[in-house]
């Protein structure tokens, strides 16, 4: 069942409120920092495109792909002490980042915040999907709004830690998370989620053997390869347009718009289908992204930043909840696992093929490409989300409790 009823009479868990504010930290720490790495490796530390592409990748390879291991250690033995080791790994990963000039350092730093990432990101979705179905919903959406304050308040510290020093931002965030780490090991597990005690096979195969979970990720293909042109190519088709600082200007902009859809439309988009949601939001991103060809011009991309931005908000939340809701018991930390490799997947072909489109082919080419990308999505979810028995029954809201 893809859209389980929500208890809107239930308030969020205090635990949850917390892990929310961390995600909010987290994502904050994230936009401060990642659009600065590439600026400051080939600026300042003079790396080449192979040592550049090294250190990203490492980060991106641990992050996205230890999640399949670090999922199973939560199902099994409990998320409180995988959030601590993630902050403080992400914590020493960008104090790595203050210390070392080398690329054999920056690409070992790069894999400790990665696998920071991975650990933190583990036990936090085991939590968020072992609540109770009929929360579900409301939980990602809130997961969502904490994750756009941060894309908002990110990009704006960044840039004024980047005025006297770039290095600024990366110790903050090491201050920032190693502080947090400190704070979660001095203090008892918050949650009252119970976590059983099953073989890692066991729980790797129940996610890996769940049709319905494939059908999700086969759908969810199409968007994991098009989320990471936020950081390919839309700040490089800005830059040639209007200069580096409009590609800066764009994180701000998914960050601030995020923030207000989400929290002008937030009941709304918990009463609705996710499956009903996920088909309107490819469709709209295969007009989007086709529409860039055709009505160039830098006014025209920040609008539509927009409309992309509101695409975003509307499928990240989406496709968290149908995993969760899907997720067999005791396996929840697990089938995010998956879900995180199969993105890593598909935005490992999003970074080269749309770093090669930008960078080699017209506008037209490129963008009209990524729309048919988002009429494959439409496609997918349509036949793979709607088919094989998959009940997508509209939920409903006795009383609207939106408070994070």
């Amino acid at each position: 069942m893809l859209n389980p009823p929500i208890a809107s009479s239930q308030a969020l868990p205090a635990a949850i409120r917390r892990l929310l504010v961390m995600q909010g930290m987290m994502n904050t720490s994230h936009f401060m920092t990642i659009p600065l790495l590439a600026i400051y490796m080939s600026a300042q530390l003079q790396f080449g495109a192979a040592a550049l592409a090294a250190v990203m990748s490492a980060n991106l390879i641990c992050a996205q792909f230890l999640p399949l291991l670090t999922g199973v250690i939560a199902d099994r033995l409990g998320s409180h002490g995988l959030v601590t080791v993630g902050l403080g790994l992400r914590g020493i990963g960008f104090l790595g980042f203050c210390i070392f000039d080398s690329v054999v350092g920056w690409v070992g730093s790069a894999m400790l915040a990665g696998t920071g990432v991975a650990c933190y990101e583990g036990g936090v979705y085991a939590v968020f999907g072992k609540q109770p179905k009929g929360l579900l919903s409301r939980v990602f959406a809130a997961n969502n709004q904490m994750l756009n304050i941060g894309a908002a308040a990110g990009p704006i510290i960044g840039g004024l830690a980047g005025m006297l020093d770039i290095r600024w931002a990366f110790a903050i965030s090491a201050a920032l998370f190693i502080g947090l780490a400190s704070v979660s090991a001095l203090t008892k597990p918050a949650s009252t989620i119970s976590f059983e005690s099953q073989p890692i096979l066991k729980a790797l195969k129940a996610a890996g053997s769940h049709r319905g979970l494939w059908r999700l990720m086969l759908a969810a293909l199409p968007w994991f390869f098009l989320f990471p042109q936020l950081y390919v190519a839309f700040p490089v088709y800005a830059a040639k347009m209007a200069g580096p600082h409009a590609a800066s200007a764009l994180y701000v902009i998914n960050g601030v718009v995020g923030l207000i859809f989400l929290t002008a439309l937030k009941r709304q988009l918990v009463e609705s289908r996710p499956v009903s949601l996920v088909m309107g939001a490819y469709l709209a991103a295969a007009v989007a992204f086709a529409s860039v060809s055709m009505l160039p011009g830098i006014i025209w991309f920040l609008m539509f930043m927009v409309v992309y931005t509101m695409i975003e908000t509307i499928l990240l939340p989406a496709f968290e909840t149908m995993t969760a809701s899907l997720a067999p018991e005791g396996s929840q930390g697990a089938c995010f696992g998956v879900l995180n490799a199969a993105g890593a997947l598909g935005g490992s072909a999003g970074y080269y093929v749309g770093s090669w489109l930008v960078l080699n082919r017209s506008p037209a080419e490129t963008w009209l490409s990524f729309g048919a990308i988002g009429l494959l999505g439409l496609i997918l979810s349509l036949f793979l989300l709607r088919s094989h028995g998959v009940l997508d029954a509209r939920t409903s809201l006795a009383e609207s409790r939106d408070g994070i």
